[in-house]
């Protein structure tokens, strides 16, 4: 199924069929910039509003050639001409918007090397835009999948209620580096200006499933069915110079096997996992701590505390993990009953901040020191302060005992600041 055609991408009709492709992802011709060696190419030679008009043209065909649930992905940038900025990817958005297309999302494709001068009246190009569109209200996109677990603010660590276990949501701005000539190694991007594979990878993991059908119809050299093909989808493109083409097909030969291998081996890290444990680890310790904190305000002084993972249903749609806890109330809280305590806990627990934590509660209280410290589990225990529970106690003693846990946290603030 997968193929990329020695052909002009006006010609998508005779080779796709109706509602098949799962994503587009391109970069069209430059606007009368760059000669790509044929005759009756898109862009170069042409006036602007033919160019405007050709795009459309092309991008109806991949409209009518994209199933309901698919996406349009456009890498696109504005230029001078005349003395004046060309808005194109605004003309573009106008354009093609009379086709179908819904724009969904603009984001900015940062890039770290580029020409490293300016010219009069115009700041240093740094960043090209990438126009996202979809066919219908819905187009599939997983953003759990690409969410980011690198460079976090050091608060993940005493906020972890403010993170989701799976990362850092996505953000409108993208920074990933202009590949290098031969940077895929032998020489092989020659071409005017490649996409990076790691914008491409982004993409494809945020609106594809394995199997998917991904296309480009200025497929140039190649990055787009590549990493299609890497990914375990299927892909068409559509290329008008041979020798890309043929670039491509020795390039995605000789890489194919290893590639795959590596992306069946990091469909889920080692890394990934780690970073969600800690998430939860910290909310579910932090959780008791500021529970105790505004039990105090309610007149109820929990001393001591014990708290592990439960394996108890989850309450609510977004909760996360589920918790046990154990509270030593002080003596003197006589006057309030059992029940009259989980009520107070219920209330508190109800609203924010400790609503939004994601934690499904159980409780469990204790009147004696004693039978607090039987009910203690027999395993390895770590100990918490009032104050720090991203951190357990190396020496503890009556003083900085207040968390009993079966969870085992030791972050160094520090190692992270200084890492940034």
């Amino acid at each position: 199924m997968s193929k990329v055609f020695l052909d002009d991408a006006r010609n998508l009709k005779d080779k796709i069929k109706l509602s098949s492709i799962d994503v587009t992802i391109t970069s069209p011709p430059y606007f009368d910039m760059k000669d790509y060696g044929h005759t009756n190419q898109i862009g170069f030679g042409q006036s602007y509003e033919a160019y405007l008009n050709d795009l459309q043209k092309v991008f109806k065909d991949v409209y009518d050639a994209t199933k309901e649930s698919g996406s349009l992905w456009v890498v696109i940038d504005t230029f001078k001409r005349d003395g004046a900025v060309v808005p194109l990817p605004f003309d573009f958005v106008r354009e093609i918007s009379k086709t179908g297309w819904k724009l969904q999302d603009i984001i900015i494709w940062k890039k770290d090397k580029t020409v490293p001068w300016s010219k009069k009246g115009a700041t240093r190009k740094i960043f090209e835009y990438v126009l996202f569109f979809s066919k219908s209200n819905e187009f599939k996109y997983y953003s759990e999948r690409a969410r980011e677990i690198t460079d976090l603010k050091e608060w993940w660590i005493r906020y972890p209620e403010r993170y989701n276990p799976n990362g850092k949501s996505l953000e409108e701005i993208w920074e990933f580096s202009i590949p290098t000539q031969g940077s895929w190694g032998e020489g092989y991007i020659r071409h005017f200006c490649p996409l990076p594979e790691d914008l491409v990878r982004r993409i494809i993991t945020l609106t594809t499933d394995e199997g998917d059908l991904v296309f480009d119809p200025f497929s140039g050299s190649g990055t787009v069915p590549s990493q299609a093909a890497f990914m375990e989808r299927e892909y068409y493109g559509f290329e008008l110079n041979p020798e890309y083409l043929q670039m491509f097909e020795s390039y995605l030969e000789a890489n194919l096997v290893t590639r795959l291998d590596s992306y069946r081996a990091s469909r889920i890290t080692l890394d990934e996992n780690e970073f969600k444990k800690k998430i939860i680890d910290l909310r579910i310790l932090k959780y008791g701590r500021v529970l105790a904190k505004k039990m105090k305000s309610s007149g109820i002084n929990v001393q001591k505390m014990f708290t592990k993972h439960s394996e108890e249903p989850l309450n609510k749609k977004h909760d996360i993990a589920a918790g046990h806890y154990l509270l030593l109330i002080e003596p003197n809280n006589t006057s309030l009953t059992d029940a009259d305590i989980i009520t107070v806990i219920n209330e508190i627990i109800s609203v924010p901040p400790l609503s939004k934590f994601g934690i499904s509660s159980k409780f469990l209280l204790s009147r004696n020191l004693d039978e607090f410290a039987e009910l203690l589990p027999d395993n390895e225990l770590f100990i918490y302060s009032h104050n720090n529970t991203h951190q357990f106690v190396a020496k503890p003693s009556a003083s900085n005992s207040f968390i009993y846990s079966t969870i085992a946290v030791n972050i160094n603030e520090e190692i992270y600041r200084n890492t940034k």
